[in-house]
């Protein structure tokens, strides 16, 4: 972590992600070098008590004080922070999580010459478990490293660039959702044939667990490992055949196409 030491970090936003982060750098770095703003002040004040780190009263204080600042805030109000604040950034180092905003968008209205870093992380962060990629312009090595860093501390990060994000967006930032589904649908099965909903819900969200964990474990491709569980003449691939037969892989592939799409989409609109 000494890429963060000595560092003051600001975050502009205080909703599920950016606790998330003022979580996980709470565990690397002293409290009094993280700085949070938001426009509700009972979240500010439940993040100070939890945390212990520094409220500032006005956005302008917190970008004077910060070498690093991100922006935890939904989409559509991203664009009107980054024009109040434009004069007030210098060289800081701007990391913006904001889904469906370019760093282009970001550049045109706070200078193209800025370090600036867009992350897309999901929900699985707030347990330490997320997915977050990178993607960074006019940023050194030393700054990607930094934002590489934050986001480790919320779980697995990979740095790739922009042109994938609406993809990440849909992949990643969108998946969580699949996998909920998945679990319910596979609970709401086992209830149908005599299991108790709660234990319905434990065994399907563990089996989807176990299974993510040997994917990355093993490295080697799903359906490899598929096959290892589909024995011949078995209820493994009758229960296979029935979800290939209805297109199970297609409609999800569907839904990843359709929601970088509506990624796209909603990036011509910022």
């Amino acid at each position: 972590m000494d890429v963060l030491s000595n560092r003051v970090f600001g975050c502009i936003g205080t909703g599920n992600m950016g606790s998330a982060i003022i979580a996980g750098l709470s565990q690397a770095i002293a409290a009094d070098r993280i700085i949070c703003y938001d426009i509700e002040t009972e979240k500010l004040k439940s993040i100070q008590d939890r945390y212990g780190i520094t409220i500032a009263g006005r956005l302008e204080d917190l970008v004077k004080q910060c070498d690093t600042i991100i922006f935890a805030v939904k989409p559509d109000v991203l664009p009107s922070i980054l024009v109040d604040i434009k004069e007030l950034i210098a060289d800081q180092l701007i990391v913006s999580i904001a889904a469906g905003v370019s760093i282009n968008d970001i550049g045109n209205r706070i200078g193209t010459d800025k370090r600036i870093v867009r992350v897309m992380p999901n929900t699985p962060a707030l347990i330490g478990e997320g997915m977050s990629v990178i993607s960074a312009r006019n940023a050194d090595d030393q700054s990607i490293e930094i934002v590489r860093e934050i986001f480790t501390l919320l779980g697995t990060v990979l740095v790739l660039p922009e042109k994938h994000m609406d993809a990440v967006t849909a992949l990643s930032g969108c998946g969580p959702a699949y996998g909920f589904t998945l679990i319910q649908a596979m609970a709401d099965g086992g209830v149908k044939m005599g299991i108790p909903r709660d234990k319905a819900i434990i065994l399907a969200a563990q089996t989807i667990a176990g299974a993510a964990r040997l994917v990355l474990e093993s490295g080697e491709e799903p359906i490899v490992l598929r096959g290892r569980v589909t024995s011949p003449g078995g209820s493994t691939i009758d229960a296979v055949h029935i979800l290939e037969r209805a297109g199970f892989a297609g409609i999800v592939m569907d839904a990843v196409e359709r929601a970088t799409i509506k990624s796209k989409e909603l990036g011509k609109h910022e």
